[in-house]
């Protein structure tokens, strides 16, 4: 439980950080499916806080390379058949590098990233427990983890308003039982921008 709150207290201040009045307003909201090993179904949302600006211009005059810190607080679910429902709140800082055309103003990026989150997981079906001499059925049996993790997108301009996304994302559970679990994540979405110019 310290854990737990410990990194809620840790999510509020990095929020509370990023809302700074000299910041820009939130910027973009993603929507990803989120699949564990690419085959386990989940959904993906999260929301854009710049935190870093800055620019540089490149030899060629017509490309401009960007740089933009981020905070992005994210909630995920995902499925685990005939075993569990997973939900995990998370907070990604993202590091963007993006090229843009000064021509046509079209643009891709790459942004590495590191992630905390709070993993919570129920099991499917019927749970039961020992107690009194007998068996007690649980409801919402399940187990809270800590994972921690990295990853790396890719995307580029759909629209004014929409980008396209694809990424890959590495995370190591730690449960309450102090194993150490791997999971591989693949996502694919488009992010909503909320301010255009």
């Amino acid at each position: 439980m310290k854990t737990i709150l410990t990194l809620l207290f840790l999510l509020q201040s990095l929020l509370l950080f990023a809302q700074s009045e000299t910041l820009e307003k939130p910027k973009s909201v993603g929507i990803h499916y989120f699949g564990e090993l690419g085959f386990r179904p989940g959904l993906e949302v999260d929301f854009g806080l710049p935190i870093l600006k800055n620019k540089i211009k490149r030899a060629e005059k017509k490309r401009l390379l960007f740089l933009q810190g981020y905070l992005r607080p994210s909630f995920a679910y995902y499925h685990y058949a005939h075993f569990s429902n997973n939900f995990l709140l998370g907070l990604k800082f993202n590091y963007q590098f993006k090229l843009v055309n000064s021509e046509n103003y079209k643009y891709l990026f790459a942004e590495p990233y590191l992630k905390i989150g709070y993993l919570r997981y129920a099991f499917i079906g019927e749970i039961f427990d020992t107690a009194n001499g007998g068996f007690e059925e649980r409801n919402f049996g399940g187990a809270n983890s800590i994972v921690l993790g990295a990853g790396l997108d890719f995307g580029g301009k759909i629209t004014n308003r929409f980008d396209w996304l694809v990424g890959f994302e590495y995370l190591a559970e730690s449960t309450d039982d102090k194993l150490l679990l791997h999971r591989f994540v693949f996502k694919l979405g488009t992010r909503i921008k909320l301010q255009t110019k």
